[in-house]
């Protein structure tokens, strides 16, 4: 079984949809949203389309992916609710998950203005570094994933925050896992994103880092 996972903070204006278009391309999919405490309705929305909602601790992203991770036992694909991700491709990861360790939405290219020109030029710089350092060419950022329960276990993820992405693909590719990558196109967002270039690129660059020269068991 996969359960799909929804990191959220203050995303009523696109929870909703992001249910319920799950629920089109999916076959009575489990769905958890993992919420950080939004001050909007998230919560009521997600609760009243029968999801289950657990809460994270407010450390960041990666603390509520592993929060949720730690709340189920089943194989998990996880991405952003602001409508960047092709929900559409999500059957094409539950099928790649009966194979492959992790399953990554390889971004191969950004419609309209998706990504601003900073942005644009950090995911260059941070795919290009990642694969000097890994001599593996794998989207370090994406927030479309599928990780199987057994991999998850070999991780052993402890990053709390947007270096998440990163920690996932620099030990997968460390420690030999099977990575499928699926081509997707990342769409303009709804609301504002909560990315922060510098701060959070340094958390990123910090990542790479650590987890090319950190021994894994």
């Amino acid at each position: 079984m996969v359960t799909i996972i929804l990191p959220t903070k203050n995303e009523e204006s696109c929870i909703g949809a992001t249910i319920t278009k799950i629920r089109e391309v999916c076959d009575s999919p489990r769905i958890i949203v993992v919420d950080g405490n939004s001050t909007d309705s998230t919560v009521k929305i997600a609760e009243e389309n029968g999801i289950e909602v657990i809460y994270d601790h407010g450390l960041g992203k990666g603390e509520a992916l592993r929060c949720a991770f730690d709340h189920v036992n089943d194989d998990v694909i996880f991405l952003d609710v602001d409508g960047t991700y092709p929900i559409h491709s999500l059957p094409d990861f539950i099928d790649a998950l009966d194979t492959y360790d992790l399953v990554v939405g390889e971004r191969v290219e950004f419609a309209g203005d998706a990504l601003p020109k900073l942005f644009l030029i950090g995911d260059i710089i941070s795919r290009g570094l990642f694969q000097v350092l890994y001599l593996s060419r794998v989207d370090n950022l994406s927030g479309l994933r599928g990780i199987k329960r057994e991999a998850l276990e070999k991780l052993s993820l402890e990053s709390d925050d947007f270096g998440i992405e990163t920690e996932i693909t620099a030990k997968a590719v460390r420690l030999g896992l099977n990575i499928k990558k699926i081509p997707i196109v990342y769409n303009v967002r709804t609301g504002n994103s909560k990315f922060r270039p510098i701060q959070d690129g340094i958390i990123v660059l910090r990542a790479m880092f650590r987890y090319r020269i950190k021994k894994l068991s």
